[in-house]
């Protein structure tokens, strides 16, 4: 009798392991579309053994009490789970950048209906085609309008497409912003689970199976956004690295900040925890002085593509003429935005700039003696002045001569009184207003630190002298020339100088004059796209674009050199190889073929790796994926399994109902 009763606890036991299998299964196919959810297994084992009694040879004589689950299985593969958030981190990388050159690319095609290659260079409606109408009748005052319409036409483009480089720059500053939003999320939100984790599995009874997914779920996500490192610990918490740097663990987290600049507004991610801000000593996240490459695992993350991407100012070109190449590699050549910025605004900037200084050509003066209002001199060298003798004028016969294109923030020329060596006489000088540009040059100090300081070479120094020295005698003899042999307090000529930002520092290390580091270019003083604009003089009166020669001849000859710029190997596209130029056509299709060829790249880089992750996911969806036929198929077996179990225990209630009531 009892172990007739025995045998109704075994197939209670099945029945219980049986339903228990059959609410496994449910919550597998309820979870089937359910994001980073695993699908749990039940490992049945033997219950319990009776030990009825012992044989002669001291063995035991157990009876077995059924069935019972074991555990449930949380399946995962740990080798296929740090490929998967390898290779998915590698993809988002080559994807985003893909994506941001392929929208530079787009600025360059159809613009307004128009490409613009159409208005450099095109048969019909091109600048190059106005001045070669131009330069067929210069006094033509129908060619003379198209010139202007169709500079004007170029600026507007030319602003349009930069426009949108930097439009495009600000939207993918937003993107950086909500992607460091989106990974302090999942850095608090793993750190949050590690807790929870560790607060069920305590007990050492019950495994905290949803949680584990949920972090194993943000451990996928936030692969997307870097290199990620993670090791779980004997206590279930896991440990995790982002770029190398600690964020989470069970005690701690560590969320990352946002440095905004103050001129661009463009953000930096960068570690709080590792940072004096009050020394101004930023620990930024990523190191773009390391190489990119697959071999040291720095092309993973698509935080990382799109800060590189982006790039770190707005350039012109002033970033990119007379570049080092290692320093522009290693900055603004690293950034697809950047890099078209400046190698667009060079060809702008030299097409601009070299039809204006035919239009008012200059000269450089190896000394100008200038009267100042206060009624002290400056001595200039190096500096340029209007080329008075060769210069072309309008209709009204005025000097200085009009520019066709014009700056925002000054004009071409400033009007003084100087001496001249030739006359011997005190006369109107028009001085060039140079262009706010880095006149500087790389000085390696002792100490093994590069400075950029001043270099004369490029543009003019100055000395401010008083009418007499500290005698009271006179520094300039009726000649009007120096009477002194030599002025040592010779300093940087920079018009453009800032209160408390200047542009130049003297320093202590030999004496030269240090470029500032805290400076900030004045693009209104460039012939650069966003400051640049038709003359205003030359819309309200056209005939005064320079088009006669000073005895009245038509200038057929300064009309052909502007027809023929197009001609003119004058640009380099690169500062590695600037003794390879280019004309203005072929300029602009290199830049556009490079941007194609890097984008083709990036493309296929980006597709070969989407078919790894996917090959990857699908065989981790093998191991931790629900498949609803499978399950289905273990919902019938278990279901036979109770009904067999079921139907045991009818059986044995039957004997022992038999037993009973025959005695």
């Amino acid at each position: 009798m009892a172990n007739g009763m025995g045998s109704i606890y075994i197939g209670h036991s099945g029945l219980k392991a049986s339903q228990d299998s059959i609410h496994n299964v449910a919550n597998n196919l309820a979870n089937v579309n359910t994001d980073g959810y695993v699908r749990q297994q039940v490992v049945f084992r033997d219950a319990r053994y009776s030990n009825l009694a012992y044989s002669k040879n001291n063995y035991k004589k157990l009876i077995g009490q059924g069935t019972s689950i074991g555990e449930i299985v949380h399946a995962r593969d740990i080798f296929l789970d740090k490929a998967f958030r390898t290779e998915n981190g590698r993809q988002s990388y080559y994807q985003a950048t893909f994506e941001a050159i392929d929208e530079v690319q787009n600025y360059f095609q159809e613009l307004e209906g128009t490409a613009f290659q159409q208005i450099l260079d095109g048969e019909e409606g091109s600048l190059w085609q106005a001045f070669e109408e131009f330069a067929k009748d210069p006094s033509n005052m129908a060619a003379q309008n198209l010139v202007i319409q169709k500079a004007s036409l170029f600026v507007s483009r030319s602003q349009t497409v930069f426009k949108g480089l930097m439009n495009y720059q600000n939207t993918v500053n937003v993107q950086i912003s909500d992607d460091i939003d989106k990974i302090n999320q999942y850095i608090e939100q793993i750190y949050n689970l590690n807790v929870q984790i560790q607060s069920i599995e305590s007990g050492g009874r019950e495994t905290a199976m949803n949680e584990r997914d949920a972090r194993d779920y943000a451990l996928d996500q936030l692969s997307k956004f870097g290199n990620v490192l993670y090791e779980e610990r004997a206590n279930g918490s896991v440990t995790v690295k982002f770029e190398g740097e600690l964020v989470a663990d069970d005690v701690f987290y560590f969320t990352m900040g946002k440095k905004t600049d103050r001129m661009t507004g463009f953000v930096t991610p960068y570690w709080p925890h590792l940072t004096n801000e009050e020394r101004g000593k930023y620990a930024e996240v990523f190191d773009f002085s390391q190489k990119i490459c697959t071999e040291f695992n720095t092309d993973i993350g698509e935080l990382k593509a799109l800060v590189q991407a982006r790039g770190e100012m707005v350039s012109n070109f002033n970033h990119i003429l007379n570049a080092d190449p290692d320093k522009y590699d290693a900055s603004v050549g690293l950034s697809v935005i950047q890099n078209t910025q400046a190698e667009f605004d060079q060809l702008v900037h030299g097409i601009i700039t070299q039809i204006n200084d035919l239009l008012a050509p200059n000269k450089k003066m190896d000394e100008l003696i200038v009267e100042n209002e206060d009624g002290s001199y400056s001595r200039y060298r190096n500096v340029k002045v209007l080329d008075e003798d060769n210069c072309c004028v309008g209709e009204d016969g005025k000097k200085p001569p009009q520019e066709l294109f014009t700056r925002s923030g000054c004009e071409r020329y400033r009007t003084v009184k100087a001496f001249d060596k030739n006359t011997g006489e005190w006369r109107e000088f028009y001085i060039y207003n140079e262009e706010d540009v880095d006149d500087t040059i790389t000085y390696y100090a002792n100490n093994g630190k590069t400075y950029r300081v001043f270099n004369p070479q490029n543009t003019s120094v100055a000395t401010v002298i008083p009418k007499k020295d500290a005698q009271g005698n006179a520094l300039f003899n009726p000649d009007g020339s120096l009477n002194i042999d030599s002025i040592i307090n010779e300093e940087p000529y920079t018009p453009w100088n800032k209160k408390g930002n200047e542009k130049y520092l003297k320093s202590q290390i030999n004496g030269q004059w240090v470029l500032n580091e805290d400076y900030y270019f004045d693009t209104s003083k460039q012939y650069t796209c966003l400051e640049v604009g038709v003359n205003y003089e030359l819309l309200k009166h056209i005939k005064n674009i320079p088009h006669v020669h000073q005895n009245n001849d038509i200038a057929h000859d300064m009309a052909l050199k502007l027809a023929s710029l197009w001609d003119n190997t004058t640009l380099s596209i690169n500062p590695r190889f600037t003794n390879v130029k280019y004309t203005y056509s072929e300029y602009y299709k290199e830049m556009v073929g490079e941007i194609g060829i890097i984008g083709s790249v990036y493309e296929s880089t980006a597709e070969k790796l989407e078919g790894t992750v996917s090959a990857v996911e699908n065989q981790r969806n093998e191991v931790i994926g629900v498949s609803s036929d499978e399950e289905l198929t273990r919902m019938i077996k278990y279901q036979n399994a109770y009904n067999a179990s079921s139907r045991y225990i009818q059986t044995v209630s039957d004997m022992i109902e038999m037993l009973v009531t025959g005695l």
